[in-house]
């Protein structure tokens, strides 16, 4: 709508100019004068219309990069839980990430919740089962049992090889390395581990305009990616989350 305005006022502009030269001007010298003003007003119309597209076309290619680097991010999360689930920690590096993924198995397990006499509160409360075992408390337990495994690549990554590369994020001819990080964090006399998945955003929009490169990096909207760098987790608090809006990619 701002550009059709712009582009009504430039016209009416030039067609006043016209009818003043028509006007004032000898014929000789209106046909001249009246193409440079046409010139010059498409000229200034073509600068009003980049200077208007320019931050929508710098949007639409910066949402389309960072719905890349967050699709990393999701793959890093999804192979680092795993990576716990079966080591008790988050890998230090992506060699061993990749390594768990071409090596490394989840077990299948099948749960059972059932109830059992206690025997123990039993006997501390002086009661005394049937002939058949049964009788007094009974306790709540959870009866566990292997029944198989799979392999993580076939459990996390079927039919891809996107897991080697999710130490680098490209798009087109720009590729920006993906830092990472590992710490504990103490929790009720607990050490947890603790990971941390970082993207720079200069580096991601490094072909871009900088001026608004730089008005990106200070934005602070719940709809947008605030801050300079694109983040996955804490060192600090025991967290799995990203800073990035759904629209992205989910973030629980």
């Amino acid at each position: 709508m701002l550009l059709l305005i712009y582009f009504v006022i430039t016209c009416i502009v030039a067609f006043v100019l016209v009818k003043l030269i028509d006007k004032f001007l000898p014929s000789g010298a209106r046909i001249i004068v009246s193409v440079v003003l046409w010139a010059v007003c498409i000229v200034i119309a073509y600068f009003i219309y980049a200077s208007i597209m320019k931050p929508i076309e710098f949007k639409n290619e910066k949402e389309a990069r960072f719905a890349v680097a967050v699709k990393t991010m999701l793959d890093i999360k999804k192979l680092q839980t795993g990576y716990k689930s079966v080591n008790g920690q988050f890998a230090d590096n992506f060699d061993e990430l990749i390594k768990f993924v071409e090596e490394g198995e989840f077990e299948i397990i099948s749960r059972k919740d059932t109830s059992i006499v206690d025997v123990a509160r039993n006997a501390a409360f002086g009661i005394k089962a049937d002939e058949n075992g049964v009788g007094g408390f009974y306790k709540d337990v959870v009866i566990t049992e292997k029944l198989g495994s799979v392999s993580v690549k076939d459990s996390l990554f079927k039919n891809s090889e996107r897991y080697k590369r999710l130490n680098v994020v490209k798009v087109g001819n720009i590729e920006v390395p993906v830092s990472m990080k590992t710490g504990l964090v103490s929790r009720n006399d607990m050490n947890i581990s603790v990971f941390q998945a970082v993207i720079d955003k200069d580096a991601l929009l490094a072909d871009l305009d900088q001026d608004l490169v730089k008005s990106e990096n200070k934005v602070e909207s719940i709809d947008e990616i605030n801050g300079p760098k694109i983040t996955l987790g804490s060192l600090e608090e025991v967290s799995l989350t990203g800073n990035w809006p759904k629209k992205y990619g989910k973030n629980e």
